[in-house]
């Protein structure tokens, strides 16, 4: 399976429709393919345009390392050496650093495989990791936010 347009679509409209700290905060969105690659990016009228590099940054991390940014987040804490250095390949090899903060979903199918990854940025990290989770399960797919289980 991958992911279509409409499916895009509907995952963004989703996405902005959510409940938000405050009232005021504006939002950016990006989906990604399982290679990194754009398939969405957008952002509210009004939101900081630096929003939307935040949020593809988000979604390239998630795909590119295939982990949720949550994952991601705790490799940056146990490993900060390992994880300077692999954000500085990232940066090198498709244009973005990695992302240690939450908000970057990946999206699955029910087989489990990578189709891609959703990312908010705007919110707070729980609430940017909130809208994107729920933005995929509403056209039923798997979101995979898990941390890490194991040591690294």
């Amino acid at each position: 399976m991958t992911l279509t347009l409409d499916t895009v679509r509907k995952i963004l409209d989703h996405a902005f429709s959510g409940p938000r700290v405050h009232p005021s905060i504006l939002l950016a969105a990006a989906v990604v393919d399982a290679q990194g690659y754009a398939l969405n990016l957008t952002r509210e009228p009004g939101a900081p345009p630096l929003l939307l590099d935040i949020a593809e940054s988000k979604a390239k991390s998630c795909v590119v390392i295939g982990m949720p940014t949550r994952a991601i987040m705790d490799l940056a804490k146990r490993k900060p050496t390992w994880f300077e250095s692999a954000s500085r390949v990232a940066q090198s090899r498709v244009g973005a650093p990695l992302w240690g903060a939450l908000g970057g979903v990946i999206i699955r199918d029910d087989a489990g495989t990578l189709l891609g990854a959703v990312a908010i940025a705007g919110d707070t990290g729980a609430g940017d990791e909130a809208h994107a989770k729920a933005a995929i399960e509403s056209v039923g797919l798997v979101a995979d936010v898990t941390g890490l289980d194991v040591e690294w």
